[in-house]
């Protein structure tokens, strides 16, 4: 969740090349011209499995922290907007 790290220079170096050269690849081949607000996200979705992927594939040491949130969240109206985008396709 959040697609965030913190690493060493040389993790986070190497990470970064390898997924931007992908994302740049990507951004020549699709045209997001006519996507929608979440749809035009395709690049920050794409980069959130692959994060996943380098992972997996390079075994750097890890670990997974909790995420707290500093704010109070309004989860009953983060949820209605959710579910208005999913059935109309728009962001407010």
């Amino acid at each position: 969740m959040f697609n965030m790290m913190i690493a060493k220079s040389e993790i986070f170096d190497a990470y970064s090349a390898w997924l931007f050269d992908i994302l740049f690849e990507v951004e020549k081949r699709v045209d997001i011209s006519d996507y929608s607000p979440s749809e035009a996200r395709i690049f920050g979705y794409i980069s959130e499995l692959l994060l996943d992927v380098w992972i997996e594939v390079n075994q750097p040491k890890y670990c997974e922290l909790p995420v707290a949130f500093i704010e109070g969240q309004n989860y009953l109206v983060k949820g209605a907007n959710m579910i208005q985008r999913k059935l109309t396709g728009k962001y407010e």
